[in-house]
């Protein structure tokens, strides 16, 4: 009796998907491990091992397809909490934000940066304008002085 590869995959892929929801993980990473699975699928198919590339084919697909379903509930999440963020009083909660999204306070906003000139070269400083009209200048290496 041969062991049932493609449910065993499939029972770890659930549970993938539940951590991964759980722990909120890049919801990308089944597609990328799906992408060097089909590399590998590509290799084994052309060593002639057939039945080992068709059964990795399935775990591509199966990949793929968990992919996806983990990318739609991230959307879904993220609009659920666009709506929640934008109903009436849902403003004046106050939930600490991921340290990786707080900023500290800016010293001048973005907007209207395009309105305000910005000088293309700086003028020179006052030690500058001496040596330059002074004359003086340093040899090139190779001439004399």
């Amino acid at each position: 009796m041969a062991f049932p590869y493609v449910p065993a995959f499939l029972a770890l892929l659930l549970a993938y998907m539940v951590y991964s929801q759980w722990a909120r993980l890049d919801s990308r990473y089944p597609i990328a491990a799906a992408l060097l699975l089909l590399v590998g699928t590509a290799i084994v198919d052309a060593s002639g091992a057939v039945g080992a590339a068709d059964t990795l084919a399935e775990f591509v697909f199966f990949l793929l397809a968990a992919g996806v379903v983990l990318l739609l509930l991230d959307h879904a999440r993220g609009a659920r909490a666009a709506a929640v963020g934008s109903a009436p009083g849902a403003g004046h909660a106050e939930t600490p934000d991921p340290p990786e999204q707080r900023q500290g306070p800016a010293e001048e906003p973005l907007d209207g940066v395009e309105q305000q000139p910005v000088p293309l070269v700086h003028a020179a400083g006052e030690q500058d304008d001496e040596q330059e009209q002074s004359g003086d200048r340093e040899p090139d290496h190779g001439e004399t002085p």
